[in-house]
């Protein structure tokens, strides 16, 4: 009888029982910092969860400067940012500078509701909300008729 055959099969036996491990799952996308004016005139900073940065109160028409800090871009990237329920962009410089932020302004419409942005560098994309408050609706007044 083989004296490596009882080996052999135990081997074969626990080899045959290993599991292959998942492979690494991606890191999440580096958290974006923006920093921004809200519509009391507090400078807010904000940090992207899953590449949506949280929403920012301003009034209508407001003129918002917004400066993002990208964790790892390199200088002179490209970057766009485009607004996709209305409103203007404006002083954008179209690249991230060499303290790794871009600068520009968003001016939303006059409409109450969200307004969004789109960010894109290559190979990432962000989400930026605001939303204009109805100056002649505050919902953390009480309405007239309505109980104490």
């Amino acid at each position: 009888m083989n004296p490596w055959l009882p080996l052999g099969l135990v081997l074969t036996t626990s080899l045959s029982t290993l599991q292959a491990s998942p492979p690494d799952s991606p890191s999440p996308a580096p958290s974006l910092e923006m920093i921004a004016t809200n519509g009391a005139g507090r400078e807010k900073h904000l940090f992207s969860e899953n590449g949506v940065v949280p929403m920012v109160v301003v009034r209508p028409n407001q003129v918002v400067p917004v400066t993002l800090q990208f964790p790892a871009a390199a200088p002179r990237t490209p970057v766009a940012v485009t607004p996709l329920d209305g409103g203007r962009i404006g002083g954008g410089n179209g690249v991230v500078l060499p303290t790794g932020r871009t600068l520009f302004t968003f001016s939303p419409g006059a409409v109450p509701g969200r307004y969004r942005v789109a960010v894109y560098l290559p190979g990432e994309q962000y989400l930026l909300e605001f939303y204009v408050v109805d100056p002649n609706h505050r919902p953390w007044q009480q309405r007239p008729g309505r109980g104490q």
